[in-house]
């Protein structure tokens, strides 16, 4: 998901780093929620490495304190479907730290049991640390430079080819998702192959989408921190690229595929089914990284469909 400004491409106005804070623990039991306020209105808002530069608003917490849309539209596109929102500069506390910050809401709901989310790259902390378990035995420690970008977040830029994947942390979806473009260059690199059949998975604000299952034969290795399966949505920004074909193809079968109308987009968000084999996440604000102690317990072979 990435979000735009429409009218003029504006920076969100940070909060001042004078009054930045140490280092602030959240942790699975509470959700990775964090208190602050908005125009002096008390909210609790998720902290996900892979929200938007933006705080996003569910549209009841809009309503319940009292924000006016400015002029500044804002919008998404989820493969086809184009969302279109608001936006609103206001003043917000975190962690004792107070600024202006620029607001943007949808009007479908952002995320379940909070009234937005955040991500830690928005906040007035010289460190995040994500608390996602105890230590486990032959844990491994990666250390990622990361990149910022105001629509979209953090992510960590692998490169393939002519080309560059943008990795995702995210600790809200519970699997791993890529775009056809992603997929259709991780699969060439790393031999991957179709698992399942096409089925349609939530993806952002209530919006569907067609997925399906990859394995890879060789992990994407990110220096320590590994992984081989992930969802892939078919339909999503694929360019001129191709995907796997069908396992049991004939080869001797002509297959016509439909064009696509989307640009090829290369996003990979990585979620719970492999980020809970990790105890904790941390991004450092100082030096953008961020810092993963995982297990590599990847499975051998591609389960059953």
């Amino acid at each position: 998901m990435r979000l735009f400004l429409s009218f003029l491409t504006l920076a969100a106005l940070l909060l001042p780093g004078a009054g930045r804070a140490a280092d602030l623990t959240i942790d699975a039991a509470s959700s990775f929620l964090v208190d602050a306020t908005i125009n002096g209105h008390a909210v609790r808002l998720r902290v996900d490495p892979a929200a938007s530069g933006y705080i996003i608003l569910n549209p009841e917490t809009v309503a319940r304190i009292g924000l006016r849309p400015s002029m500044l539209r804002s919008a998404t596109r989820i493969g086809p479907v184009r969302l279109t929102g608001s936006s609103k500069v206001a003043e917000v506390a975190i962690g004792g730290v107070t600024g202006d910050r620029r607001l943007v809401w949808i009007d479908r709901p952002a995320v379940e049991g909070a009234d937005g989310l955040i991500g830690p790259a928005d906040m007035p902390y010289d460190r995040v640390i994500f608390t996602l378990g105890a230590p486990r035995g032959g844990e491994a420690t990666a250390v990622l430079p990361m990149e910022f970008a105001r629509g979209a977040g953090l992510s960590f830029p692998r490169r393939l080819g002519e080309d560059v994947v943008r990795i995702q942390f995210s600790l809200i979806k519970p699997e791993s998702m890529a775009t056809a473009g992603a997929g259709a260059l991780i699969a060439a690199a790393h031999g991957g192959g179709w698992i399942g059949e096409v089925r349609e998975q939530p993806i952002e604000f209530g919006v569907s989408r067609p997925v399906r299952a990859m394995w890879l034969e060789r992990p994407v290795d990110l220096g320590y921190f590994q992984f081989r399966q992930f969802l892939v949505r078919t339909g999503d920004h694929r360019g001129n690229l191709d995907l796997p074909p069908e396992p049991d193809a004939d080869p001797d079968e002509v297959v016509v595929t439909g064009g696509s109308r989307q640009r090829a987009i290369f996003a990979l968000k990585l979620g719970l089914d492999r980020l809970s084999q990790c105890s904790r996440l941390v991004w450092d604000n100082g030096t953008r990284r961020l810092t993963l102690n995982c297990t590599n317990l990847l499975p051998t072979r591609p389960p059953t469909p």
